[in-house]
C-alpha cells in the first residue's frame, strides 16, 4: 500500500481514480483513518466536479458521506466541515440548518481565512432560507474581516470586496426594495471594482432609475469598456437609456462621459459617425468649456478621421485642462503630422496604468512608421515613458498597495513589463530591462516575456542565463508560436553558444535546426503566402549569423563554398546572399560581390534595415570602383555618405573612408571640383580628429593634388605634394609628381602636427 505522502502526490497530480483505488484498499484495514477518509472525499468531490463541468450528471453524495464520516470521528475537523457545508449549500441546496451549524462553528476558527469562508457560505444559506437580515449581517461581517485579512494586499481586497458589496446591494434592492441602501452598497462596488461588466450595467440601471446620475455614469463607463465593437443587448440597452435621458435635457457630465465612450467603442451599433461624434462633443464644449473630456473627444473624432489640422487645437486644449494618457499619445502624433516635428511635452496627465499601457501600444505603431528617421531616438524615449508610467502605476497598486488599477489586470501588468523591458533594451538599459522582465514573468508567465528576457541577458553577456530563458520560451510557447518565432529563438541560442565558444554544441544544434527548417519548408513552403515566407527567411537570419560565426573559424574560401551550398538548398534565402556578398568582398572577388548584393536587394527589397543597406551600398560601391564602373560606384557610395552619422566616431570614420573612395571615383571621371571636395573632406577628418596620416590619407592627398593641377591650380597642387613629402619623404608617387611639376610654394594650411 502507498503511504500518505504518495497518496497526496496522486491527488495533486489529479490522478483521482488511482488514488481512490489505493484509498479503498487502505480503508479496508483501517476504517477510522480520518486522513484517508478526507482524501477519499476530496477525490470523489473532484470526480463529481469533473463530470459536472463536462455536462454529465454529477453525484456528490458519496463525497458528502465521506466528509460526514470524518466529522463523526472528529467533530471539529475544519476542512471536512468546509467541504460538507459547501456541498449542502451550493450544490445540493439541502439540509441547510446542518450547513449553517457547520458554518457557525467555522466562523469561530482561529484562522481568519476559514472564518471568511464560513461567513461567505453562511450568508448564502441564510439567503436560501429567506433569512435576509442575517445574510446582510454576515456580509457586513465579511466585509470587515476582508479589510483585516487583505490590509496589505489591495488587489485581493478589491476583488473580495466588490463581490461582497454587490451581493449586499442586491439583497437590499430585491428583498427589501431599499434603493437607498442598495445604491450605498453599489457605490462601494465602484470603489473596489468588479470583473463582470454586467454588474456595472445593473448598477448603472438602478442608479439611473433613481436619478443618481453621478453613480449611473460612473458605472456605465467600465460597463462600456471592451475590445469588441458589438455592445451586446445589455450594453446597448444601457446606452439607449443614457441617450433617452440626454434627449430629455439631462446633461450630467458623468452621463455624457459614458456616452462619449459608448459612441466611440460602439460607433456602428449606436449609429455615431465622425460628424455626429464631433457635433456631440462641441455641444458640451459650449456647455462645459473647462471640462477636458469634451475637448478630448472632439479631438479624438477628428484624429480618427485623420483631420489632424482640425484635431490639434482640441487635443491641445484637452491636455491644458487635464487630459488623458491616450489624449497625450494622439496629441504627439497629431502635432507631428501638422508641424513635422515632435511637440514639447510639458505635462504627463494623471491617468490609470491601463490607459498609459494602451497609449504606449498605440504609440509604438506610430513610432514604427518613422523607424530609421532622425527622430527615432526621441520616439523611443516617449514610448519608454508611456510604458514607465503604466509600470509605475501597476507596481504601486500590486506591490505598494496604493493607487488605482483593476485587480484583474495582473496579466496586463505582465504584458506591460514585457513592452517596457523591450523599450529599455532598445535604449541600452539592459540591467533594468532584465529585472522588469523577470518581475513580469513572476506575475503571469508567457513565452514572449522569456524571449525578451533572453534578449536583455544577451546584451549583458549573461549567455548561460539567456540560453535558459530562450529554452524556456520554446518549451512554454511551442504549441502557440509561429515556426518563424521558433526558428528565431533557436538562432538566439546558437548565437549565445557561439559567444560562449561552445563550438561542438553550436555545430550540432546548427545542424538540427537547419534540418528542422528544411523539413518545414519542404512540407509547407509551397502553401505559405509570400509575406510569411519572407518573415520566415528574416527570422532565419539569426541561424545564418551563427553559421557565419562558425565558418569564421575557417578560411574565407570554405565559407564561400558553404554559403553557395546554402543557396542551392534555398535560392531565395536573403541572409545567405548577404553573407556570400561579404565573403566575396573579403576575397576581392568584386564581380561576384556585386551579383550577390543585387540578389540580396532584389529579394529583400524595401525591408532591408538601414544599417544593412549602408553596408550593401558600401561593399557594392567599392566593388564597382574596383571594376572601373565609376558612375555606379559613385551612386552607391554617395548613399553611404548621406547615411553616416558624424556625431558618432564610427560614423566619422565611415564618412572619411567613403569620401576617399568618392574622390577616386570623381578623379577617374575627371570630375575635378567634386574630387577636390571629397578629398579635402577626407583629409579634414584626419586633421580634425587628430588621426595620424596613413597610406590611405597620403593617396587621397595626391588625388587632391591631381585635381588641383587638372583644374589649373598648379601652386595648390605642388604645395599639397610638398606636404606629403614632408610627412613621408620616400613616397614614390609624390616624388614622381614633384619631379614632373617642379617645386612651388608650401601651403602651410595643409600641414598638421603629427600625434
Amino acid at each position: 500500500m502507498l503511504d500518505s505522502k504518495q497518496l497526496q502526490s496522486l491527488y495533486e497530480q489529479r490522478n483521482y481514480q488511482q488514488c481512490l483505488e489505493e484509498l479503498n484498499l487502505l480503508l479496508l484495514f483501517n476504517t477510522h483513518d480520518t486522513d484517508a477518509l478526507l482524501l477519499k472525499g476530496k477525490c470523489l468531490y473532484q470526480v463529481a466536479l469533473g463530470e459536472a463541468q463536462s455536462g454529465n450528471e454529477a453525484d456528490f453524495t458519496a463525497a458528502a458521506s465521506c466528509f460526514e464520516e470524518v466529522l463523526a470521528l472528529s467533530p471539529s475537523h475544519e476542512e471536512a466541515m468546509t467541504f460538507a457545508a459547501y456541498i449542502k449549500i451550493f450544490i445540493a441546496q439541502a439540509d441547510l440548518p446542518a450547513a449553517i451549524g457547520y458554518c457557525s462553528r467555522l466562523a469561530a476558527s482561529a484562522d481568519p481565512m476559514t472564518r471568511a469562508g464560513a461567513l461567505g457560505y453562511r450568508q448564502e444559506a441564510y439567503y436560501q432560507t429567506g433569512e435576509f437580515d442575517l445574510a446582510l449581517k454576515d456580509l457586513e461581517l465579511l466585509a470587515e474581516l476582508n479589510r483585516e485579512i487583505y490590509k496589505d494586499n489591495l488587489p485581493a481586497l478589491d476583488q473580495e470586496s466588490g463581490d461582497v458589496y454587490f451581493r449586499k446591494g442586491k439583497i437590499h434592492l430585491e428583498k427589501f426594495a431599499d434603493h437607498s441602501k442598495a445604491l450605498e452598497a453599489f457605490r462601494e462596488v465602484l470603489k473596489h471594482g468588479h470583473a463582470d461588466f454586467r454588474v456595472y450595467c445593473r448598477i448603472a440601471e438602478v442608479a439611473l432609475d433613481n436619478g443618481d446620475y453621478e453613480t449611473g455614469g460612473e458605472a456605465a463607463v467600465p460597463a462600456f469598456f471592451t475590445d469588441s465593437t458589438d455592445p451586446g443587448e445589455e450594453r446597448l440597452a444601457l446606452y439607449h437609456q443614457l441617450e433617452a435621458l440626454n434627449g430629455q435635457g439631462i446633461h450630467h457630465p458623468s452621463l455624457v462621459k459614458a456616452m462619449f465612450i459608448g459612441q466611440r467603442i460602439f460607433a456602428d451599433a449606436v449609429g455615431a459617425d465622425t460628424t455626429e461624434l464631433l457635433s456631440f462633443a462641441k455641444q458640451y464644449i459650449k456647455m462645459y468649456p473647462d471640462w477636458f473630456w469634451a475637448w478630448h473627444y472632439a479631438g479624438a473624432a477628428l484624429y480618427d478621421a485623420e483631420n489632424y489640422e482640425a484635431a490639434l487645437p482640441y487635443l491641445t486644449k484637452s491636455l491644458e485642462l487635464g487630459g488623458t494618457a491616450i489624449g497625450l499619445q494622439r496629441f504627439i502624433e497629431t502635432a507631428w503630422h501638422v508641424n513635422g516635428e515632435l511637440p514639447a511635452i510639458t505635462k504627463w496627465p494623471a491617468d490609470l496604468p491601463m490607459f498609459y499601457y494602451n497609449a504606449g501600444v498605440n504609440f509604438s505603431e506610430f513610432e514604427a512608421l518613422l523607424a530609421g528617421t532622425p527622430v527615432a531616438p526621441e520616439l523611443l524615449k516617449i514610448r519608454t515613458a508611456f510604458y514607465r508610467a503604466a509600470y509605475d502605476g501597476f507596481y504601486d497598486y500590486f506591490h505598494h498597495n496604493k493607487g488605482k488599477a483593476g485587480f484583474d489586470e495582473g496579466h496586463i501588468f505582465a504584458m506591460c513589463c514585457n513592452n517596457y523591458g523591450i523599450a529599455l533594451t532598445a535604449g541600452g538599459a539592459y540591467d533594468q530591462a532584465a529585472d522588469v522582465h523577470q518581475l513580469g514573468y513572476s506575475i503571469s508567465p508567457f513565452w514572449e516575456q522569456s524571449s525578451s528576457l533572453g534578449t536583455a541577458l544577451m546584451h549583458l553577456n549573461r549567455f548561460d542565463e539567456a540560453i535558459a530563458a530562450f529554452d524556456r520560451a520554446i518549451s512554454e510557447g511551442r504549441e502557440f508560436m509561429e515556426f518563424a518565432d521558433y526558428i528565431e529563438l533557436k538562432g538566439e541560442i546558437l548565437t549565445a553558444l557561439s559567444s560562449l565558444g561552445h563550438i561542438e554544441e553550436l555545430a550540432s544544434l546548427l545542424q538540427r535546426t537547419e534540418e528542422e527548417y528544411n523539413d518545414f519548408i519542404g512540407k509547407y513552403g509551397k502553401d505559405l503566402p509570400e509575406k510569411e515566407l519572407f518573415i520566415l527567411s528574416e527570422r532565419y537570419i539569426t541561424v545564418q549569423n551563427a553559421r557565419h560565426d562558425l565558418l569564421s573559424n575557417g578560411s574565407t574560401e570554405d565559407a564561400v563554398k558553404a554559403w553557395q551550398e546554402q543557396l542551392v538548398k534555398h535560392p531565395d534565402d536573403n541572409s545567405a546572399w548577404y553573407m556570400l556578398m561579404q565573403n566575396y568582398f573579403q576575397l576581392k572577388d568584386y564581380q561576384q560581390c556585386i551579383a550577390c548584393a543585387n540578389n540580396y536587394q532584389s529579394i529583400k527589397a524595401d525591408a532591408i534595415k538601414p544599417e544593412s543597406m549602408l553596408k550593401l551600398h558600401f561593399m557594392r560601391g567599392v566593388s564597382y570602383l574596383q571594376t572601373e564602373r565609376y558612375g555606379q560606384a559613385k551612386t552607391d557610395l554617395a548613399k553611404v555618405l548621406n547615411g553616416c552619422d558624424p556625431a558618432e566616431e564610427s560614423g566619422r570614420a565611415s564618412i572619411c573612408d567613403v569620401s576617399m573612395h568618392l574622390a577616386k571615383c570623381c578623379a577617374m571621371q575627371q570630375q575635378w571640383e567634386e574630387c577636390k571636395t571629397y578629398a579635402w573632406n577626407a583629409i579634414s577628418f584626419y586633421n580634425d580628429n587628430g588621426w595620424k596620416w596613413d597610406e590611405a590619407c597620403f593617396a587621397t592627398a595626391l588625388v587632391y593634388a591631381d585635381a588641383c593641377m587638372a583644374s589649373g591650380e598648379k601652386q595648390a597642387a605642388i604645395g599639397t605634394v610638398d606636404v606629403v613629402l614632408e610627412l613621408a619623404p620616400d613616397n614614390k608617387e609624390a616624388l614622381t609628381r614633384k619631379k614632373e611639376w617642379k617645386s612651388g610654394g608650401l601651403f602651410s594650411f595643409l600641414k598638421r602636427k603629427q600625434k
